[in-house]
């Protein structure tokens, strides 16, 4: 445990300590607050002292790694902007959902970031083009 993720639990009702730290702030620490505790005074308890084992980092798994839902997202933006600019004329929105199979919603989205970053034009209402 590092020396700064200290921490101090009292329970008044069982007045049970409870201290976590280096083994040098348990040893500060336990005998200055079981003093303080009402009952306690004729008594000295030993600090129990406990260390929590450390967890060791998992090496990552490069091989056979699921696609994220980023790289997902990403193909779904390319595919869209592929279809928009391989159409000169344009395509509607509806020909967009019938080939991509994406929802309404995803296709604006997809083309209003498209829009802002210039990427295609809108010719007219529903209908996109590359720029």
């Amino acid at each position: 445990m590092k020396t700064d993720q200290s921490r101090i639990k009292f329970n008044p009702v069982t007045k049970e300590i409870e201290i976590e730290g280096s083994e040098k702030f348990v040893k500060t620490y336990f005998n200055k607050i079981h003093a303080l505790i009402p009952g306690t005074k004729g008594t000295v308890a030993k600090a129990p002292i406990k260390e929590k084992p450390v967890k060791k980092a998992r090496p990552s798994k490069a091989k056979g790694k699921k696609p994220t839902k980023q790289s997902k997202k990403r193909s779904n933006v390319d595919t869209v902007l592929t279809l928009v600019q391989k159409s000169p004329e344009g395509i509607t929105t509806t020909e967009l959902k019938k080939k991509t199979g994406l929802t309404d919603k995803q296709i604006w989205a997809i083309i209003a970031n498209a829009k802002k970053a210039g990427k295609i034009k809108q010719v007219k209402r529903g209908v996109y083009a590359g720029a």
